[in-house]
């Protein structure tokens, strides 16, 4: 008897990890809440000593105590980062090296301010690389008409058919495909959807070998706008977790609850 009911909570069990791995976060190569202390510079000063700390940093990028949210999507709490027009300056954060196959990057976005030129202000590149337009390997523009943009290494910057409007949070995804060195840009697409077709595509590019950071710029004319929930990931779904159905979790307190039944049976016996 008590074999039987250990089998079935151990069957339990497993159908509820499942369950829940299947609805929350993919493997993901690098995630950012932007979980400091408000108000703070998003640099070295922000985790002293911490080598996952982002590296660079000026006055323009700040941490502020709000969380942009998205409808579906999966939040991973904490802050936001605060981008605003400064000096020019940038910070960057690392992870696991890629040289094959497509990196994923999604993130939201607020426009508080349109911006007063057309200004990259984040970006994928190799190494430590800080955001640098034309040789990134895919970077996201904001025009001075409202709209965004896209470009890569070797490619001018296609942008987005209408202006983004103010005050309003967005969902965006980037992706460069090392393979078939092409770059894509996504305007929200639904969380937990499959992939669908791009809103901006760059094909004649030049070529992207590596990819292992992220990174953030603000400039003089820059405009003001926030950023949270970042993800980046080798597949579509990583970058794009949906919120859990209230059904998995349920799943999971009866797998729980059966479980601490079957401990609690053994240790009486």
């Amino acid at each position: 008897m008590k074999s039987g009911i250990k089998s079935i909570a151990v069957t339990l069990a497993a159908t509820v990890i499942c369950a829940w791995a299947s609805s929350s976060y993919g493997t993901v190569l690098f995630s950012e809440a932007f979980n400091y202390t408000a108000p703070s510079s998003l640099g070295t000063s922000v985790n002293p000593g911490n080598s996952t700390a982002w590296n660079g940093g000026n006055s323009g990028l700040t941490i502020g105590s709000g969380n942009l949210t998205y409808a579906g999507l999966a939040d991973q709490g904490g802050n936001e980062l605060s981008i605003s027009n400064a000096t020019a300056g940038s910070s960057v954060n690392t992870f696991a090296n890629q040289t094959s196959g497509q990196v994923y990057y999604s993130f939201l976005l607020n426009v508080l301010t349109v911006d007063g030129g057309n200004n990259y202000f984040t970006a994928l590149n190799p190494g430590t690389g800080a955001p640098n337009g034309g040789s990134d390997a895919i970077d996201a523009y904001l025009y001075s008409n409202g709209k965004i943009g896209l470009r890569t290494a070797g490619a001018s910057t296609v942008t987005s058919a209408s202006a983004l409007s103010l005050n309003t949070t967005y969902f965006v995804v980037e992706e460069y495909d090392i393979t078939a060195q092409k770059a894509y840009l996504y305007l929200n697409p639904t969380p937990g959807g499959s992939q669908p077709a791009a809103t901006l595509t760059l094909s004649s590019v030049t070529a992207v070998t590596a990819i292992d950071d992220v990174g953030f710029k603000a400039a003089a004319t820059t405009g003001a706008y926030l950023v949270d929930n970042l993800l980046v990931g080798t597949t579509w779904g990583d970058v794009t977790p949906t919120v859990p159905e209230p059904s998995t979790f349920a799943l999971m307190g009866i797998g729980l609850g059966v479980m601490a039944v079957v401990i609690r049976r053994r240790h009486k016996s």
